[in-house]
């Protein structure tokens, strides 16, 4: 903060700071000016005394002309720009400015290219062209409801540009929100012509599947195939993970893996444009990409040519088309609630104040604990994300999106957005992180697990599912159990768990359909699961740590609700006990194909996990009502829980899974015959009794 600060905070008034190292922050007169001699007396309204500065609240300019550039004077003579900061939260600047059209950003033909930004507290923008180094200044015109327009004449199919925005006192160099793509490290946007996308064929799966009909999994491009043993000819890019029939002592490594476990949708950590990665220099450091620079344009260091914009395009769309050939839908991680820098992002740039959530007094939101919130509920915002969402499907055949820190974004745009996807494909997936964090907006309005019931069909992650069984996941509570960790007392909890948290009383009821429950007990947070029981199960042998895991793998499959699985966790994956991953380097977080080569038991327990879930649909219930119906749950000698499903209509079968965490074998006598179908290896069974043996930490799944 300088000396003497001035902004324009809603129609009509404006709020100055003088510094008291300044004449002591005294001011007796303060007046506006502008171009063409323009002088309005501002009167003062209030005056608040503070321990290093003076703050004054002015009344005047009830009309702002945006083209102006003001300044505001003090009685001591000082000059300083009118910044406008809170006007642009107002409702008025809304409907004045609310831009409702779908044409922002480049559009490209052979004879032209024309450009439009919003930017409706600009005094001047500027067009910066750059065609084969050599730069091209055009001056936009202002254009309806706070927008710049210029069309250049030619052919500019592989020109980047900024804009230069001048604003609030001094000019700043922008890239384009709406662009599609950009040069490497992002210096500038580039014009795309989309035709050379539409060259690439897609497989769309037609086949329609429902949420709880889905096995998520988790990984990062750059992970698949970092590990030297990987068999790829190239490391961490998009195309490296294209590679087929690569192998590990004759194990499927890489794109072949992902294929053999059986699951439905592969999703991927951040790829759109984050800040602390080098494009040309990626081995230099690590990062997951949660510190997001641009929401559309990908990251090039995922590129293997990062300063070309179209090629990171192409190769991620080939990467979508080659994982839709093998019947894998692919779901986005997006990082849509803060920023790594809001002053280096085009949102800021170009409206600032507008974009990130501030309080009354001009600080900023930090709800994300990254410094600032996404302002995610101002009209302009809301269509950005969505106008994002419809581009990521539209281009590259995106199937469903995974949001970090969820509970930032609003409501109503999380439900736009749902409306957007299931538009362009009817089995899109929306789920996220519906955690209650502190930002600046009303509890009603967080896009949380909380208000869960007024988005329907939005999934979140299930911490009760996770903590309930798994145990708490925090660094400072790992040493305490879950259910299949070893404490028993956790029996009657894991019902509730079990069942999507949809059950009614006396269970612990949290949500109205099971597709908003996800389930999975690691992701790429925190520790993993066998990490987590170095410390909680650090008593117990490997064997006995082994046999936990696999019950965590069954009844992550069997449970209603939607699986999700981080990838490693299906070979007892470690990060060697560091619970947050994100910056280490590529030892840590890759993709380790020795361990899953030592660990093969279980990679084939998990693909018989996964199998079973997929051929028995009762898992797989639609909705509340359905298992309200038809599931039954209980415990038995205070730890072995029993979990019955009656059959679909039409076929009498029951389904019955029963989980014992204890270490010692359980023997129940029933009045029917029962057969295994899914035992403690994964095995079927043919012969059928009435009596069933349930091993010692296992879970076996029956059918009669």
């Amino acid at each position: 903060m300088s000396i003497f600060n001035a902004y324009l905070d809603d129609f009509g008034k404006i709020t100055v700071t003088i510094d008291r190292s300044f004449y002591q922050g005294e001011s007796s007169r303060f007046q506006l000016t502008g171009m063409g001699g323009y002088i309005e007396e501002l009167s003062i309204e209030g005056v608040e005394t503070h321990d290093s500065f003076i703050l004054y609240r002015l009344k005047g300019l009830y009309d702002p002309n945006f083209r102006m550039d003001y300044q505001v004077r003090e009685s001591h003579g000082r000059y300083t720009p009118l910044v406008a900061r809170l006007i642009v939260k107002r409702e008025r600047f809304n409907a004045l400015y609310g831009y409702e059209k779908d044409d922002l950003g480049s559009h490209y033909s052979p004879e032209h290219t024309w450009f439009k930004v919003w930017a409706p507290t600009a005094v001047n923008v500027t067009l910066s062209l750059d065609v084969s180094g050599v730069q091209i200044l055009k001056a936009m015109e202002p254009s309806e409801m706070g927008t710049w327009y210029v069309k250049v004449p030619g052919d500019f199919k592989h020109a980047t540009y900024t804009y230069l925005v001048e604003r609030n006192g001094k000019v700043v160099k922008s890239l384009d929100p709406y662009a599609y793509s950009c040069n490497g490290n992002a210096k500038a946007s580039a014009v795309i012509d989309l035709s050379e996308l539409d060259k690439i064929r897609d497989y769309p799966i037609e086949e329609p599947i429902t949420a709880t009909e889905s096995i998520i999994y988790e990984c990062s491009v750059r992970d698949m195939t970092m590990h030297p043993f990987t068999g790829t000819t190239t490391h961490g890019k998009f195309s490296s993970l294209c590679e087929d029939g690569t192998e590990y002592r004759g194990l499927p490594t890489g794109l072949n893996y992902i294929k053999s476990l059986g699951v439905t949708h592969v999703q991927f950590m951040p790829l759109t444009d984050f800040s602390t990665v080098d494009d040309f220099k990626p081995e230099l450091n690590y990062n997951w990409g949660y510190d997001p620079r641009q929401y559309l344009s990908l990251k090039g260091s995922f590129s293997s040519d990062p300063d070309h914009p179209y090629v990171r395009m192409k190769e991620f769309k080939e990467l979508v088309s080659c994982l839709h050939r093998n019947h894998l839908r692919v779901t986005l991680d997006v990082v849509f609630n803060h920023v790594y820098d809001v002053a280096e992002t085009a949102f800021d740039c170009l409206v600032p104040y507008y974009y990130f959530r501030y309080n009354e007094e001009g600080y900023m939101s930090n709800g994300s604990y990254c410094g600032n919130d996404f302002a995610s509920e101002m009209p302009m915002a809301s269509r950005y994300l969505v106008y994002v969402i419809r581009n990521l499907m539209q281009i590259y055949g995106i199937d469903g999106f995974r949001f970090d820190l969820m509970g930032i974004i609003d409501v109503a745009t999380m439900n736009k957005i749902r409306n957007e996807a299931i538009r362009n494909n009817p089995s899109a997936l929306i789920y996220g992180e519906g955690w209650d964090m502190p930002t600046m907006l009303q509890g009603s309005q967080k896009a949380n697990i909380h208000n869960q019931g007024a988005m329907p069909h939005i999934g979140h992650f299930n911490d009760y599912f996770r903590d309930v069984i798994k145990g708490k996941t925090s660094e400072s509570e790992k040493y305490e159990r879950g259910y299949a960790t070893g404490n028993w007392n956790n029996a009657f909890a894991s019902l509730a768990a079990l069942t999507g948290n949809v059950l009614d009383t006396p269970h612990f009821k949290r949500f109205f359909s099971p597709d908003q429950s996800i389930n999975g007990f690691e992701t790429h947070d925190n520790s993993t699961v066998w990490d987590k029981m170095h410390a909680c199960c650090n008593n117990e042998d490997r064997a006995t740590r082994i046999r936990r895991q696999k019950m965590m793998i069954a009844i992550t499959m069997v449970s209603q609700g939607v699986p999700f699985v981080h990838a490693g966790f299906e070979f007892c994956d470690t990060k060697k006990d560091n619970h947050n991953s994100y910056n280490a380097p590529d030892e840590i977080n890759r993709m380790d194909w020795e361990r899953m080569e030592y660990y093969q038991e279980v990679v084939k327990y998990f693909r018989k996990a996964t199998a079973l879930r997929r051929s028995v649909s009762e898992f797989c219930l639609k909705t509340a009502l359905e298992i309200n119906e038809k599931v039954k749950v209980w415990v038995a000698d205070d730890q072995t829980v029993f979990y019955d499903i009656a059959g679909s209509k039409g076929n009498a079968e029951t389904v019955r899974v029963m989980i014992n965490p204890s270490t010692g074998d359980r023997f129940y006598r029933f009045d029917e015959e029962w057969q295994v179908i899914f035992d403690e290896n994964g095995n079927s069974q043919e012969a059928k009794s009435k009596h069933v043996c349930v091993p010692a930490l296992s879970l076996i799944v029956c059918k009669r």
